[in-house]
């Protein structure tokens, strides 16, 4: 089960497999077991080819992670 990490959303570039542009999207931090990632919130769609963001990856995060 993956834990939130500080519940802190975050702004990021995500590459779309589907239309292979990089897109912003929000992303989290999200723990599963000992390894932390960031993950992009589901239910966001890319906004050039309106396909969902579930499975993109993250590319760049903006801003710092801590603060």
């Amino acid at each position: 089960m993956a834990a939130l990490l500080d519940n802190k959303v975050l702004q990021a570039r995500v590459y779309c497999p589907i239309c292979t542009h990089t897109v912003e999207a929000d992303v989290v931090a999200v723990e599963r077991g000992l390894h932390r990632k960031m993950q992009v919130i589901e239910g966001q769609r890319c906004r050039r080819c309106q396909t969902t963001l579930d499975a993109a990856y993250v590319i760049e995060v903006k801003g710092g992670l801590h603060g």
